[in-house]
């Protein structure tokens, strides 16, 4: 049974399959998958930028320097 009520998820990749609107299993999958590919999910990336168009991969190395580039542009 597919989730009916919106989930908060904010990943924009419908076609996805672990995305929590093609299943009822919640954000379990998606998390599960990149733990194991040592990954940090895009919605927590989302919380910093919408824009996501200069990442290259969903690392913890490239969340951080995410983080920092864009925090810095907030601050000039």
């Amino acid at each position: 049974m597919l989730m009916k009520a919106k989930h908060f998820c904010t990943c924009r990749d419908l076609d996805c399959k672990l995305n929590p609107a093609n299943h009822d299993l919640g954000c379990d999958p998606c998390i599960q998958k990149n733990l194991k590919q040592g990954e940090i999910p895009g919605c927590f990336f989302r919380l910093i930028s919408d824009d996501l168009s200069d990442l290259e991969e969903f690392t913890v190395k490239e969340f951080v320097d995410f983080y920092l580039k864009t925090k810095s542009l907030q601050c000039d």
